[in-house]
Parts: C-alpha cells; structure tokens; sequence
C-alpha cells in the first residue's frame, strides 16, 4: 500500500473510471478500479481499503447499494458517490446511507482530490482512535474520559445507562469539567454514532444570530442573508445536537426550541415552511437550572423536556485521586501533539497538583500542564514549573524583602530581559511566555514589539 491510501473505484463507464483512476495516481494513491461493482466489493472484503469512490448509477448493483453494503461489511470505510444525476433528495438519501460525500458529474477533479483527501484522514483517524481505545483498554466512545474514582464510575455508568436510548440528556457541572466529552460519549455509544454529533455553544453566540444557527434561514430573510442555509437542529439530522450552555438561552428562544423538540419540527427564519427532523437533543449547563426556573428567567417545560435523564459531572477537587491519572493522560497528549519528548512529574510537583482547589478544573489542569511541558528545562516537571497559583499553597513563601536591582541595569532592560528568557523557554510561543511572566497576550505582544525582540 502507497503512503496515502488504497483507493477502490467503481464505475461502469470507462471514461470517467480512467478519468478519476488517473487522476487520483497521481495523488500518489493506490487506485484499484473496477467497471463491476460487485467483484469490487468482493476485492475489498477479502483486502481491505481505505476509502471507494462509486459511482450512482449501475447497471446490477447500484451506488446506493455499494454505501450500503461498505457500511455493514466494511464499516469505518469512506465512500464518496458520483453522478450525473444529481439532485438534493440523492444527496440527501446517500449521506443517510452512510456516504462520507457527493459529487456530481462531469467531476471536478479538485473537488474530487479533496474529498478523497478528507475520507481518508479521517479513516486514518478513526483507525488512530481504535488503537488508542485498545492500548487504553477502556469501553469505545469513552477514552477521553479519565478517571477511576467512585464519582467517575458513577458518570460513566449513567453514560451506559442513557447512551442506546433516545432520551435527551442534561449535563451539569462547573466550567471545565468535561461536560462535552460526556456528551460525545453518549452519541459514540448510541445507535447514532455514525451521524453527525453538532456542538453548539448557546453563550457564545449573540441572540440576535442565535436563532437563525439553530433553526437555520431562508434567502433574503435578513441583510447579509444571500443565500439559504440549514440551521444545526436541520444539519444534525440522524444525529446528535449538543447544547453548550443552554441556560444562557433567551425566553423568546426558548420557545421556539421547545416546540422543535416537541414537534420534531423546525422553521427557517423568513420561511412558512415546516421541516420535519429526527435530531437527539444533550445539553450542558452550568447554572443551576431549577433556581432559573423559580426566577422565571427559564421555562419549565422546557427544563424537564431537555433533563429526561440528568447526569452531574464532578469538580475535579472532589475527585482529586484521579489527579495522578489524568496528568499521565494529559503530558502524553501534549507531547505527541506538541511532537516534543515526554517528560514526568517530580513527586513535589505532583504534590503541588494534589493539593490546589483547581477552580478552572479539568480544562486549568491542562493548561498547567501544557505550561509546564514547556517551561521545564529537562525530562522532569519539578514545582518551579508550574504556574504560581498552584504552587503558592503549597511551597514555602518567598522573603517579603525587597529584591535590589542591580545599579548597572534599568527596569526596562530587566523587563526586556525577562521577556526574552520566558519566549525562550516556551520555544517563542507567547501565549505560553505570557502566562509564564503573569501578563496579558496583549502586554506580551506590545512589549515585543517595543522592544523589538526576534
């Protein structure tokens, strides 16, 4: 097999089969054609591959049925689906088969590469994932979720427990706990594992755009609206929505998302027509819902139709045995993301992270780590390392002498100095250099420039 990827096609015009062989070849792929979709499949089964490109209509066996059949025998194989016939119920009708893509005929050849570019990455993830599940050895869908202490056990449980049903799922929890990995847990474990999972934060976008990124819009609904586009709710169907923050959510959108829930139906912004979906709906929150019902700042209804099944993701202060674990998990990770060597804790380090509150949680415990991956000078993470607000507990405090700065040197040259030591301990990233000296990525910025620092 080539270094990008075996590529099985099929079609039974021979035109346009050479034309797409020829051109992927020269991709530097592995093109295995056939004009007979079935000895094709047979070749696949017995072979394997990493993506096929079918096209629609065939005499005997059509392009729906090689999705179909590649879904159930070869699961995790892309397919890409070409015709001349094109039409948005065909395209609609192969994405719901399980095609990774659709395009039509006469093929452009870019459009095409970059399909096949994209089916095959994600193979090569998925197969990634598989054999990180497996070295892991934890439950599929679950692997991001570290952690083995009483309070983790019961999360993942209820994961188990609500993952195979169509109950819609609220997810509390303080910010940066791992609200949405739960979230991705359950629809990994569902029936709806092969349709799109659409994350949504609710706090992040204004009510004003809201409403038309749910439901979606029409053309000419609004200035700027130039064209029509499905909202999340329509683009998730088959799926899972995940609404991030949802008690940020407006009353007047409330509304219009309780009657979608309940009607499994939406309504585009400047259109009379109503669209029927089939999306399952988890939302996370950090507030305490209920109190925001009392307040009458949230509905009801609308509370008990998305919290059918409830499930409390812990604070990491309040599981803090599974410190040792997720900091193994995480500078793993970082190196193999950052393609720096791994490094370890030193036991003061570790105890510096075992006894910090971790107000920012999981997501702060990260970050800390991320810091120190790079600050530390050697294989070993010691507690100078780590950023002060851990260590301030827990190390013993500095003398409250005033430090005297040396007659030779002004403030300004022991800021620009002090500047330059930080981006060359981080490798010239700022962000982390800034974190590192307690400033702004603004400041950081700024300064860099003033003092023209390389």
């Amino acid at each position: 097999m080539t270094a990008q990827g075996r590529i099985f096609v099929f079609d039974d015009d021979a035109d346009s089969l050479q034309s797409v062989v020829a051109a992927l070849r020269r991709d530097g792929f592995e093109v295995v054609p056939f004009s007979d979709p079935r000895e094709g499949l047979e070749r696949l089964a017995a072979e394997g591959g990493d993506a096929v490109v079918t096209d629609l209509r065939m005499p005997g066996l059509t392009g729906m049925d090689v999705v179909r059949h590649v879904t159930k025998s070869n699961p995790g194989v892309p397919v890409v689906v070409l015709t001349a016939y094109g039409t948005v119920e065909g395209a609609v009708d192969a994405v719901r088969a399980g095609a990774s893509d659709f395009l039509l005929k006469p093929v452009e050849i870019p459009r095409l590469r970059a399909a096949v570019f994209k089916a095959v990455k994600e193979r090569g993830m998925r197969r990634e994932i598989e054999r990180l599940r497996e070295a892991a050895g934890r439950p599929p869908g679950v692997e991001g979720i570290v952690g083995s202490s009483r309070s983790m056990e019961e999360v993942l449980r209820k994961i188990r427990l609500a993952a195979p049903t169509r109950m819609n799922v609220l997810i509390t929890g303080e910010s940066g706990t791992g609200k949405e990995l739960v979230a991705r847990a359950i629809h990994a474990l569902s029936p709806r594992t092969g349709r799109p999972f659409l994350p949504l934060n609710c706090a992040a976008i204004p009510e004003t755009l809201l409403e038309s990124e749910l439901f979606g819009y029409e053309k000419g609904a609004f200035t700027g609206a130039t064209a029509a586009r499905p909202g999340k709710l329509e683009s998730a169907e088959g799926g899972t929505l995940f609404l991030d923050e949802v008690g940020d959510v407006s009353l007047a959108i409330q509304a219009k998302l309780l009657r979608a829930i309940e009607q499994k139906e939406v309504l585009r912004v400047g259109s009379s027509q109503v669209l029927r979906v089939d999306v399952r709906i988890l939302a996370a929150t950090n507030q305490d819902l209920k109190i925001r019902v009392e307040e009458k700042s949230f509905r009801e209804d609308l509370y008990y139709r998305l919290n059918v099944f409830g499930i409390l993701v812990p604070p990491l202060r309040e599981r803090r045995e599974d410190i040792p674990k997720l900091c193994d998990h995480f500078l793993g990770l970082l190196a193999r993301e950052n393609s720096v060597p791994p490094k370890r804790l030193s036991p003061p380090a570790l105890k510096a992270l075992l006894a910090y509150r971790w107000p920012g949680n999981v997501r702060q415990l990260r970050n800390a780590l991320e810091t120190a991956l790079f600050v530390s000078g050697g294989d070993t993470i010691g507690p100078a390392d780590l950023p002060v607000e851990v260590t301030r507990e827990v190390l013993p405090p500095t003398s409250s002498e005033p430090i005297p700065l040396p007659a030779s040197r002004t403030l300004t040259e022991i800021e620009r100095d002090a500047i330059r030591d930080a981006l060359a301990k981080t490798g010239g990233n700022k962000t982390l250099a800034s974190k590192l000296l307690g400033i702004g990525l603004r400041t950081m910025h700024r300064k860099v420039k003033e003092y023209g620092i390389d």
